[in-house]
């Protein structure tokens, strides 16, 4: 048994290290970000004109407040984004994505579909692809239940 979860464990890693690697390649070539920048960018973009919270960008992220916060800080280096007060809650920071941003966010989410469709989805079949779905979704829940998530 051990040898079976050793060896599964070697194949996870490795497939999730492969796959980031591809994604951090192809993201930088074709769009000029990261990984870590299209986490962001992807619901910046889906968000639309208006922006989000910095909380709530967090939260889509799935990231703790004070990574988003160090990640914004880069990608407005960039010229990718903008912060400023939420005129409601002066609190509060609403990011949103520059013209530059929005045109490296579509770029970037064409070639994560690319990429996620080319290298991930392609080599499964229809069951193969609800099965991989039902059990990432099965092993986040037991990480999330046991308080090791974020």
């Amino acid at each position: 048994m051990q040898v079976e979860e050793d060896a599964t464990w070697r194949m996870y890693l490795g497939l999730s290290r492969e796959m980031f690697t591809a994604l951090e390649r192809g993201l930088g070539a074709d769009a000029g970000v990261s990984v870590a920048d299209l986490e962001l960018l992807e619901p910046l973009l889906a968000a639309g004109r208006p922006g989000l919270r910095a909380k709530d960008l967090a939260a889509a992220a799935e990231w703790q407040d004070s990574r988003v916060s160090h990640q914004l800080r880069r990608m407005e280096t960039r010229g990718l984004v903008t912060r400023s007060r939420d005129r409601q809650d002066g609190r509060g920071t609403v990011v949103c994505l520059t013209d530059a941003g929005e045109v490296a966010a579509r770029a970037a989410q064409q070639t994560r579909r690319v990429l996620v469709r080319e290298l991930l989805l392609s080599p499964l079949d229809e069951a193969q692809v609800a099965s991989l779905v039902e059990v990432s979704g099965l092993v986040r829940a037991r990480i999330a239940a046991s308080g090791q998530a974020r």
